[in-house]
């Protein structure tokens, strides 16, 4: 680079810029993500910098700075740069891009992966990946750039590589828990505003990022400034007008990516573009990323913030447009270039990352725990709670406790603050209900609706409850499951022994039942030894399934009448899974359940049977 002064101060300032943008992506990504979650992506941000910086200090700069063996790979002793002060500047500033390239990743396979797994992949797009590839572009010397071809700021050395390790990663890895089960589902965001902050500090930094990579300050400084500057704000423009157009709101969330996938687009080729091909470039930019989002979603692959529709996609359509700014007769030739770097770039950046990966995952699970990602990274995985956190905690201890004497006390300046007061106030005017009220209620309620025998719902709970469900499904898809189950030997217990005996049976069998079952399921009696199970929301048929074989396993189990004797019973079950697509109401599923279960009783008892 230029030896200049005000060359060196002007990459210098812009190397400050573009480390702007790892606070940026930072409050981004935590912003996108779930309040659980939100710290466990910003910690891993932060991460990841401390470790790109150091490995490209060490040796990264070396790979792709130094004295280049066939364009293939560059070396030169570590640390050779700080004899001078060009060099040094040239070597803080492209660390700027590798720490950027690495960032990339945590958002896309945020709120399900380990933090150790985490820094692994960081070390290895940091160390394997971006340095060796950003020397074959932009080594002088370097194949790619010895064949001609052109990115000048880094869509492809920077975000593909970002983009391609993030689809390796994210496949490896896999989807969230939710977000494919019976349909797509959305997760809330934890803050969109800070988000928002976010892209505006991304884009502050984005001056420095194609701004700098002039390696001056001149004319054409300048003018990739501008085109920068526009092909953000068409970006955005087309990501807002788009979203409207399909979903008839302003999502904020394509206005903002559409800004980012703009700002992509444009970089690979800032310094030859117009500013009337800035602004093509930038909706184009933007309409890849729309693109992106949809295929991914269509091969149900879990980007937490779409961030490989952003980069990677975008970033493909920035460099094939630098074939179209090229002189018309170079078109089809740059083209050929274009193609080259971005299918052997792509290759070696998901290619290392998928084989090293699934080779660590194989022995070393990258992704955490189901119960780790329920509950959320914040807490299992840093300890670090919030207080919508905390106050959910004492709301669960109070609910299981059955104490709600004592007030919930937060932080009067947290977010849960007004949610904790009300719920006091509920609580509050709860216990100032009399005892003798309260019994008598419950008396009376108990007794309308419970079987007083064993405790279970009765049949018209039962029919309000499996109603409920039944409208609850018209406005959100949910699976569920009716077990109709009846008590095989139970007449002749009942008939040989007396109605005592038969009592201690029912009683038993709805202990059992319950034991088999979630808490949040609805087990009743039908009437004599039937008894009806519902279970609302389940994950797939085969939990339902497994339901059925917990429960007649345990009625098998040896019953105690009296002190001497011991009762036996199986079970015949009849199961009924049923949807939002089944055309269904409370009768006949009753009915195909009860047309079940005797068909399990023709087949010998002691089994279930799918209606």
């Amino acid at each position: 680079m230029s030896e200049q002064p005000v060359d060196i101060l002007w990459v210098l300032f812009s190397a400050v810029l573009v480390a702007i943008m790892q606070p940026g992506f930072t409050a981004l990504e935590a912003g996108a993500t779930r309040t659980k979650n939100s710290i466990s992506t910003a910690i891993k941000n932060f991460s990841d910098f401390l470790i790109a910086f150091m490995i490209f200090a060490i040796v990264g700069a070396s790979i792709m700075l130094g004295k280049s063996h066939d364009g293939w790979f560059g070396w030169s002793p570590a640390f050779f740069y700080e004899s001078s002060l060009s060099n040094t500047t040239l070597m803080l500033f492209h660390a700027m891009f590798a720490s950027t390239a690495v960032t990339i990743i945590s958002g896309a396979i945020a709120e399900r992966t380990k933090y150790s797994s985490y820094l692994v992949i960081a070390v290895i797009v940091s160390l394997f990946i971006y340095p060796i590839q950003a020397h074959w572009a932009w080594n002088a010397e370097g194949w790619l750039a010895q064949l001609g071809f052109i990115d000048f700021a880094g869509s492809t050395v920077v975000h593909s590589v970002g983009g391609w390790a993030a689809l390796a990663a994210i496949l490896i890895i896999g989807p969230r828990i939710g977000r494919f089960d019976d349909g797509v589902h959305s997760f809330d965001q934890s803050n969109l505003a800070f988000s928002a902050l976010g892209v505006f500090l991304i884009w502050l930094g984005w001056i420095g990022f194609n701004g700098g990579s002039v390696l001056a300050l001149n004319a054409v400084t300048g003018l990739v400034i501008l085109n920068t500057l526009i092909a953000g704000c068409s970006g955005g423009l087309v990501g807002l007008v788009l979203g409207r157009l399909s979903t008839r709101y302003y999502q904020v969330n394509d206005i903002m990516n559409g800004v980012l996938s703009g700002l992509v687009a444009i970089t690979a080729c800032a310094h030859i573009a117009t500013s009337s091909s800035a602004m093509i470039i930038g909706a184009l930019g933007s309409i890849a990323y729309l693109i992106g989002k949809a295929v991914l979603i269509k091969l149900r692959i879990d980007d937490a913030i779409d961030a490989v529709p952003v980069h990677l996609f975008a970033g493909i359509t920035g460099t094939l447009a630098v074939a179209f700014l090229v002189p018309p007769e170079q078109m089809l030739q740059q083209l050929e270039y274009q193609l080259t770097g971005i299918i052997a770039i792509g290759a070696l950046s998901f290619g290392v990352t998928y084989l090293l990966l699934s080779t660590i995952n194989h022995f070393f699970k990258l992704r955490v725990s189901e119960t780790d990602e329920i509950l959320g990274l914040n807490v299992t995985e840093h300890k670090a709670s919030t207080s919508m956190y905390d106050l959910a905690s004492a709301m669960n201890i109070q609910a299981k406790e059955q104490d709600f004497s004592k007030k919930i006390l937060v932080e009067p300046q947290s977010d849960a603050y007004l949610i904790a007061t009300y719920y006091n106030h509920v609580t509050q005017a709860f216990n100032q209900l009399s005892s003798e009220k309260e019994a008598l209620l419950e008396e009376t309620y108990k007794m309308a609706h419970y079987d007083l025998l064993t405790g279970l719902a009765k049949r018209n709970v039962l029919s309000d409850t499996l109603s409920r469900t039944l409208l609850r499904m018209e406005r959100q898809s949910q699976a569920n499951a009716l077990l109709f189950v009846d008590l095989d030997g139970f007449k002749n217990i009942n008939d040989q022994y007396g109605h005592d005996a038969g009592d201690i049976v029912l009683k038993t069998a709805a202990e059992r039942i319950l034991s088999s079952i979630r808490k949040s399921d609805l087990a009743s009696r039908f009437g004599g030894d039937e008894f009806v199970i519902l279970l609302e929301n389940i994950q797939n048929d085969s939990f339902a399934a497994q339901v059925a074989e917990k429960i007649i396993e345990v009625l098998q189990e040896p019953m105690t009448l009296t002190d001497e004797i011991s009762g036996h019973v199986s079970a015949s079950i009849g199961l009924k899974i049923f949807d939002e697509k089944s055309n269904v109401s409370v009768d006949s599923i009753l009915k195909d359940a009860d047309n079940a279960m005797y068909e399990a009783k023709r087949r010998g008892k002691g089994q279930w049977v799918v209606a």
